[in-house]
């Protein structure tokens, strides 16, 4: 598993070369996989470090090339234009002959072209945005949102309900509660929403083993390390992966022990969405 800021969403799927470790996901990129496939719009949404933009990592490297060339992949976006702007420029750098023609007419060439994309208002983004995709068959993910706004949001809905383009966003659970207010733009059954739950037991330990391999830390004495880990993270993936990333750290190792307290309260310090419960304080041990 890769820290998010590790990928590189400028073109297409360009993801960082590393395989991403994805446990106990079968049934969520089974569903993510034919989604993808029939051309469905999908919302993937959990709490932070539950492993949404893992999943989509993974679905899309598991695709057949055809496919997969055809995923558009935004990490993140400031606004409106942002989010357009990134949307053109991936389609350009794949080609797109549509787009191509597009800016030939109007006289775009290779060296105007970055001069041009930046000085487009919103409403010509969105119709060169248009008139490309429902043209092809393409899917685009949309990942780390901000709560909508009302722009944005009929951007998104225009996309996928009339412009030929499958839409897959992923949310943070406090931003998914956000949607709402948008229901009636989007039309999105529980059929269409693929919520991320903490791991089960077995893929977690199984992610844990990984870590532990990954970041060097068998030489040390595990003997409490692995069952804190689990009860600490309560099996979100990226707590576990973070964790085990801070024990390979010299400063919270004290000889062959790990500081487990040290690295959890720094975890969470860190800005992370997981809460120390009231059951765990008191009980965590060096």
């Amino acid at each position: 598993m890769q820290n998010k800021s590790d990928l590189r969403p400028l073109t297409g799927t360009r993801f960082a070369t590393m395989p991403p470790m994805v446990f106990g996901r079968e049934n969520e990129a089974r569903r993510l996989t034919e989604a993808i496939l029939k051309g469905e719009t999908r919302i993937i949404f959990g709490p932070s470090g539950i492993g949404k933009t893992l999943l989509v990592q993974k679905v899309i490297r598991e695709l057949s090339p055809v496919f997969s060339n055809r995923c558009l992949y935004v990490g993140t976006f400031k606004d409106l234009q942002d989010l357009l702007r990134q949307l053109i420029f991936m389609l350009y750098d794949l080609k797109d002959s549509n787009l191509r023609q597009q800016l030939h007419s109007e006289g775009v060439t290779v060296l105007s072209f970055s001069n041009w994309l930046k000085s487009l208002p919103s409403p010509n983004l969105r119709g060169t945005l248009y008139r490309t995709v429902e043209r092809g068959d393409y899917r685009i993910f949309i990942d780390h949102i901000p709560p909508l706004s009302h722009p944005v949001a009929k951007i998104i809905k225009e996309l996928f309900w009339m412009r030929n383009a499958p839409v897959y966003l992923l949310f943070h659970d406090e931003v998914f509660q956000h949607l709402y207010r948008f229901n009636h733009f989007f039309h999105l059954g529980d059929r269409e929403r693929i919520s991320l739950q903490p791991l089960q037991a077995e893929a977690a330990s199984q992610l844990l083993e990984s870590c532990i391999e990954r970041f060097g830390l068998s030489h040390l004495d595990l003997s409490a390390f692995r069952e804190e880990v689990l009860e600490l993270s309560k099996q979100v993936p990226g707590a576990i992966v973070k964790m085990c990333a801070l024990a390979a750290d010299p400063r919270y190792q004290y000889g062959s022990q790990v500081k487990v307290r040290s690295i959890y309260i720094d975890y969470l310090m860190s800005g992370h969405g997981i809460r120390m419960q009231e059951s765990s304080r008191g009980r965590i041990s060096q």
